[in-house]
């Protein structure tokens, strides 16, 4: 029975215990905000109100005084708040995740848009993915920033940040705020009674009250309910894409088979049983049907390595994407540069998707953009790996793209261009599209990844 009586205090008191060190994380989280915004509203009020102290002015003036007044205060409130989330929402953020995750085991994955890795053109300027800067410093800076701009979860951030400070930071705090009194009035021998009554308030609250970040983090911490279901939609239309893709290269490795190599192979079949029948009556025969088989059986052998060839190449299996892609530069019809800073093989998946992406993108630029030159630039940086292809032809696919009702960076509906924008999405990555009328053209792909 000893036993049984000390395990219910010593459980309480860890309860209690790893809910006063939580409620003191939670309301660190949940109270930078406040901490900074309250301070500079209370203090930025008082200053704009030093400057006018005559309350014998005509009510207009009073009542526009202090209107200016408010209005300072609120445009002090804001900067200090979008300074707090601007610089420090996304790792306050990424704070409240862990905790939800690690003590509440909650669901909370961010959607956060990724920031592409820069790359050093001929011309000497640096691409972003977005637009051309002088030094790499400044494009890796203006990428951070746009992406950070486009970024919906950031927005996200910023609202549980504004909504958590009202709701989980009073719930977290109110189990200390409870402690700090009562062990203030616990000094107090006239208050003793409340001291004891805020002190037992506080320690048998410490193990709920930072519990609200669990349902308020899963609303706001994660990626949005429309985000969620238009990601669902991209996977199934990717889905469907890839079956189709699927069943089109089957069909099509089906009928190479049959109207290539199985049919110069029956032919060898018949050659090699027509000379087995002249070999003793007419050996000259028999030998010219035996040239001809052998020259049936090359064929035969060059379609197969052909039609193998379209489903994986032997030099992307045994070299990498980068040899790979020299390996089409070298065939290509035009003068081609490969440039490439990838350290390592990527994963297998992804190596093939890009090597595909770049062939499709290469073969449309000799064949449609009346090019004379084209670039390849490989590029791994911050776990994303980019492959660009630019070529100094008549450009116009942005043009395309608004004509087909879609925006300039965005491939023409159903071009070669949106089956690889479907397929890069499949992985997580994207398709950006730099292409004016007159040229040059520059489309890149860029996959999150690791390298083996």
């Amino acid at each position: 029975m000893t036993g049984t009586a000390e395990v219910g205090p010593l459980r309480w008191a860890r309860a209690v215990g790893r809910g006063l060190y939580r409620s003191v994380v939670v309301t660190g989280v949940t109270g930078a905000l406040p901490a900074v915004v309250v301070p500079v509203a209370f203090f930025g009020f008082r200053f704009a109100r030093s400057w006018s102290t005559d309350l014998s002015a005509p009510l207009p003036v009073l009542a526009l005084v202090y209107a200016g007044e408010i209005a300072m205060t609120l445009l002090w409130t804001g900067a200090a708040g979008w300074f707090v989330v601007a610089f420090l929402g996304r790792a306050l953020s990424e704070a409240a995740r862990w905790a939800a995750r690690r003590w509440l085991g909650a669901s909370v994955e961010p959607q956060y848009n990724p920031v592409l890795p820069v790359t050093r053109m001929a011309t000497g300027f640096w691409w972003n993915g977005y637009a051309y800067h002088e030094s790499q410093r400044e494009a890796r800076r203006r990428a951070t920033l746009d992406a950070r701009r486009r970024d919906p979860q950031l927005r996200r951030d910023a609202l549980w940040l504004l909504v958590a400070a009202v709701t989980v930071l009073p719930a977290a705090a109110a189990p200390l705020a409870c402690l700090a009194a009562g062990g203030y009035l616990l000094t107090r021998p006239d208050l003793l009674g409340y001291g004891l009554t805020l002190c037992a308030a506080g320690l048998a609250a410490a193990p709920f009250g930072w519990r609200l970040l669990g349902p308020v983090g899963v609303r706001l911490l994660g990626g949005s309910r429309r985000s969620m279901d238009r990601r669902v939609e991209e996977l199934e239309a990717i889905r469907a894409d890839l079956t189709q893709t699927q069943a089109a290269e089957l069909e099509r490795i089906e009928r190479g088979l049959h109207d290539g190599a199985q049919a110069r192979l029956v032919a060898l079949g018949m050659s090699m049983g027509a000379a087995e029948r002249l070999v003793d009556q007419d050996p000259a025969k028999a030998k010219q049907i035996l040239a001809q088989a052998r020259s049936s059986s090359a064929a035969a052998l060059a379609e197969l390595r052909s039609l193998v060839r379209g489903i994986n190449p032997p030099v992307l299996a045994e070299r990498g994407l980068v040899d790979a892609v020299r390996a089409l530069a070298l065939d290509a019809a035009l003068p081609v540069e490969v440039r490439s800073t990838v350290p390592a093989r990527p994963e297998r998946p992804v190596e093939s998707a890009i090597y595909f992406a770049v062939a499709e993108l290469l073969a449309n630029a000799v064949k449609h953009a009346r090019a004379s030159r084209i670039e390849i630039d490989l590029d791994y940086g911050e776990r994303v790996l980019t492959a660009t292809v630019t070529d100094d032809g008549v450009g116009g696919i942005g043009a395309a793209a608004t004509e087909s009702g879609g925006t300039p960076s965005a491939p023409p509906a159903g071009s070669g261009l949106a089956g690889i924008e479907r397929r890069m999405a499949a992985f997580g990555g994207v398709l950006r599209i730099d292409s004016p009328v007159g040229g040059p053209s520059r489309i890149t792909v860029a996959v999150p990844c690791e390298l083996s």
